[in-house]
């Protein structure tokens, strides 16, 4: 892994950043209290200018809430637009990389014994490992995906075989008549077809990789953000206090690296990072 000297990379932002920073407010894609105060002066250099463009190009997704008896109503978000992969955290602390027009339907709050969520469409998940409370995924084809922790993408749009490729841990699908248990592996795939589940070793490159090439986050705490991105990479970050993981952001990354996403949120949130051996560590600018 890279070692990186232990120096500081700060953000300078001029005229440019006053402009994009205006638009961001008028947008409002940047709520004040996160933004940059008007009277920093800083400088951004031209190769930045393109990437940070990424922080103004919005998505549309659509949250409705449903009645469920006395129980708080579960959540329904939808990726609408064909702008990138929406990256929701849930309650338990797992990552959904939600593709373009699919939906996921969960609980504000999980049960003590079950994390249930519906799913229809494409996703990524990152399931945050609980064993007392397995994770379990329903599609719109009626099989149901149950984990404890692990890294794994759903394909299962209407029109389209249901697939399910694991990247990390094991992951255990059920028929619709949940008569058939097939056990799914990291490299492994099941698919859905004539014969019932059938699974194979999954070689496909793109699998995974097409959920976050270009990823949206929209009004989502900074820690949320972080921890997204360290599912990605190797290359881990870190927040250095406590008091920056709730400040939120609307952003967009493509193809981008987690050096570059980094200085994209520390110029937009008005904070800066220092690369310490193996670890980013975002942190408030030092007087």
């Amino acid at each position: 892994m890279k070692q990186f000297k232990d120096d500081i990379n700060r953000v300078d932002v001029d005229k440019a950043w006053d402009t994009l920073y205006t638009r961001l407010e008028k947008e409002q894609l940047l709520p004040v209290e996160t933004g940059c105060p008007s009277h920093r002066k800083r400088k951004i250099p031209l190769q930045w200018m393109t990437v940070a463009a990424a922080l103004c190009a919005g998505f549309i997704f659509s949250l409705f809430y449903f009645s469920q008896g006395k129980d708080k109503p579960p959540v329904f978000l939808q990726n609408k637009e064909n702008s990138g992969t929406l990256v929701v955290t849930l309650n338990d602390g797992s990552t959904v990389y939600l593709a373009t027009h699919p939906s996921i339907s969960y609980p504000d709050s999980f049960t003590s014994d079950q994390r249930k969520v519906k799913l229809n469409g494409n996703a990524l998940f990152c399931v945050t490992k609980d064993e007392k409370r397995p994770f379990v995924v329903e599609t719109n084809e009626g099989i149901t995906i149950e984990v404890v922790g692990t890294v794994f993408a759903v394909q299962s749009l209407p029109g389209n075989p249901f697939e399910l490729s694991v990247k990390q841990g094991k992951v255990n699908v059920h028929s619709r008549d949940h008569q058939i248990k097939v056990p799914v592996e990291a490299g492994e795939a099941v698919r859905w077809n004539t014969s019932g589940l059938t699974k194979s070793v999954d070689i496909n490159p793109l699998t995974f990789s097409q959920f976050t090439d270009k990823m949206c986050f929209k009004d989502e705490k900074l820690d949320n953000i972080v921890q997204a991105i360290n599912a990605i990479h190797g290359f881990p970050a870190v927040i250095a206090e406590k008091s920056l993981n709730d400040r939120t952001l609307t952003v967009t990354f493509e193809n981008n690296s987690i050096e570059t996403m980094t200085e994209l949120i520390c110029l937009a949130l008005n904070l800066e990072y220092i690369n310490k051996q193996d670890t980013i560590v975002i942190r408030q600018f030092l007087e």
